[in-house]
């Protein structure tokens, strides 16, 4: 990297907005939006941004002694969110801001994250004897070939990954960039909330970082899936030797499938003697009503899996999202396409301050996957 062209180039592509510290892990952040300055990671909050509401968490301490120290929701108006579009960031922004007054919450940073489907990820090798501004040059110049027309109008940061094979003189290298007009909502969002807006990330990355926690224990060799299913998005991740080898979103009508079984829930508990009585895959019509609404979606997240990576067999998936309260969804998913199913519960292994509710948040654990990856984002790391 030091000819004179290539060293000019790097220069044209730098005066592009760059906002990344570039010693970063992308699973750790897409973007940081500040300066240099260490962040405590108590500062850090992870502010999941849903269709219908917002939550909020804030994680302190290490692995082995995590403890919730902060925990919000809050619906959102009507209307702010169409198809996972961002149609009105003040709106949103003012309902952080009350969210934040009025649990008395007093943190000054957060982290969000973007669907995978906005941002742009892509696989190149460098020399492994390439220094780090040589390798941040690189970076930029890639970005430059990639997307010609848009390296003036992206977001960038990258980290490299490890070897490009064993013995080889390469390193692979992870970019990942995004169109500054997707994350400007977010931002604004953050900022007008009343804090200061820290980490980007990508929802797969989040994702990855919420299971790893969960399945600290399993053996290396397990290959486990994150099925996160929410009210306009499924999202199914995959970790193969706690490597994450798939990320996968599709689009779902989360909503109307909650609406369906919320109306099949009433009618069976208006029955005599159904008050109280469990609503169970086993009851035909129940079981026929989860075929018809989420059978084909399931088969085809799993098979399109599948169709890369034929050599590898799930063994285990970990459900959560807005869709995880379906009542006996995880013994549907099982039945259906024969491997083990469990509700993920990032806060198992975690302590919660006693400040709060801790029943609230036990009865949530499946809907905070995303917002507890986000709250163990670190900066720095």
């Amino acid at each position: 990297m030091s000819d004179k062209n290539t060293k000019e180039a790097v220069s044209d592509l730098r005066s592009n907005d760059k906002v990344a510290s570039f010693s970063s892990n992308i699973k750790q952040k897409l973007s940081e939006f500040m300066d240099a300055a260490q962040t405590s990671a108590t500062d850090i909050v992870g502010l999941d941004i849903g269709a219908d509401r917002i939550k909020l968490l804030r994680i302190h301490g290490s692995p082995s002694s995590y403890m919730v120290s902060d925990y919000a929701s809050t619906p959102l108006p009507a209307g702010v969110i169409v198809k996972d579009e961002i149609k009105n960031p003040a709106a949103i922004g003012a309902a952080l801001r009350d969210m934040l007054r009025i649990e008395g919450i007093t943190a000054k940073y957060a982290a969000v994250a973007i669907p995978r489907t906005l941002a742009i990820i892509k696989n190149i090798t460098v020399d492994k004897r390439f220094s780090a501004e040589d390798i941040e040059s690189r970076a930029w110049i890639e970005a430059n070939r990639l997307f010609p027309d848009l390296v003036g109008n992206i977001y960038l940061d990258f980290t490299i990954t490890g070897p490009a094979a064993p013995g080889s003189d390469q390193l692979d290298l992870l970019l990942v960039a995004c169109r500054k007009e997707h994350i400007k909502p977010y931002l604004d969002i953050i900022q007008q909330g009343g804090l200061i807006p820290k980490i980007v990330d990508v929802n797969c990355y989040a994702l990855e970082r919420a299971l790893q926690l969960t399945e600290a224990d399993q053996p290396e060799q397990e290959t486990v899936a994150l099925l996160n299913v929410n009210l306009t998005q499924s999202s199914l991740i995959v970790l193969h030797k706690k490597q994450l080898i798939h990320a996968h979103d599709q689009t779902i009508d989360g909503a109307r499938i909650l609406n369906q079984i919320d109306e099949f829930v009433k009618a069976k508990r208006a029955e005599p003697g159904m008050e109280n009585a469990p609503i169970v895959v086993d009851d035909a019509s129940y079981h026929q009503l989860l075929q018809e609404n989420f059978l084909s979606h399931l088969r085809h997240a799993v098979h399109f899996f599948y169709s890369s990576r034929s050599n590898i067999t799930i063994d285990k998936i970990v459900l959560a999202g807005d869709c995880a309260t379906i009542p006996d969804f995880a013994t549907f998913i099982a039945k259906e396409i024969g491997i083990k199913t469990v509700i993920a519960n990032p806060f198992e292994n975690m302590k919660i301050s006693s400040r709060l509710n801790k029943e609230d948040i036990e009865q949530n654990t499946s809907t905070l996957m995303l917002c507890a990856g986000l709250a163990l984002s670190r900066d720095g790391e």
